[in-house]
């Protein structure tokens, strides 16, 4: 479940504004170090949300899918896309967990994908350790098949950084980088788990969040919505940012801050790893 973001009430809106980022780098990922086409595949989608990803994977018609979810309203959503988009091919299941257990026997899938997710699994984060992200890691090394691999999307540190709305509330900010692993952090978590980690790069677009760059966009409480990041602000700290961005709008200053700080084409608007068991 995250500890950030309520997914039942986020899950009416979320598809309004949010991609399935990269989904074919994935899909070249899995294909690539398993050696095994995408047809012949189980997967596993760990924390699926309204099932974008796996709805790309569906037109492949793997061997079956696996979709959990800690929100009911996220799941369900899933459940309707994807359903709607099967073939009968392709064996679906579908199941409301928790992270970072995963109820599965050992060696069940030959891939699975970690999708914007690791970053609201900590209850308490400080930034130093990450001990559900670690745990969830370990389970899916234990339900990955020997050879089977594992893609992980994610914002880091770095990223954040980058991000030009990011600067609009630094507070806020400090307090999110204490839920993004580092690099470092996601590739010791990873080989700690018994994983051999085998690529990672940096996507230089947004292109989870297509209106990312919408200078307006934080005056709006629909487009917050669609990143979790805005939900660990205050009331006081979104109501001094509206200001903030407004009076810019107003001195017809705000490009020139969204120049000065979106920097997400030299550090990456998120990091993708793989990883093999």
């Amino acid at each position: 479940m995250s500890n950030v973001t309520d997914y039942n009430e986020v899950s009416k809106s979320y598809d309004t504004g949010r991609k399935a980022a990269d989904a074919h780098v994935i899909k070249s990922l899995m294909e690539h170090f398993t050696g095994k086409d995408v047809k012949d595949m189980d997967l596993v989608d760990i924390g699926c949300g309204t099932g974008n990803y796996s709805e790309y994977f569906m037109q492949f018609e793997p061997n079956s899918l696996t979709l959990f979810d800690a929100s009911e309203g996220m799941l369900n959503k899933a459940k309707g896309k994807v359903t709607t988009s099967a073939s009968s091919k392709t064996k679906l299941s579908f199941h409301h967990v928790v992270l970072p257990d995963m109820p599965f026997p050992e060696n069940s899938f030959d891939a699975g994908m970690i999708n914007l997710v690791l970053h609201h699994l900590e209850e308490n984060p400080d930034g130093k350790s990450f001990p559900n992200a670690a745990k969830a890691l370990k389970e899916a090394f234990r339900v990955l098949r020997p050879g089977g691999v594992l893609t992980i999307t994610t914002e880091t540190p770095e990223n954040l950084e980058g991000n030009w709305f990011a600067h609009l509330v630094p507070e806020a900010t400090k307090r999110w980088y204490k839920r993004l692993p580092t690099h470092a952090h996601i590739k010791n978590m990873l080989e700690d788990a018994g994983f051999s980690m085998k690529s990672s790069y940096k996507t230089l677009m947004a292109s989870y969040f297509p209106d990312q760059r919408d200078l307006e966009g934080p005056l709006h409480e629909s487009w917050r919505n669609l990143n979790s990041f805005w939900a660990i602000c205050t009331q006081s700290e979104i109501q001094d940012m509206v200001e903030k961005v407004t009076q810019m709008k107003n001195e017809n200053s705000l490009r020139e801050f969204f120049q000065k700080h979106d920097k997400t084409y030299s550090v990456g608007a998120l990091e993708i790893f793989a990883a093999q068991k």
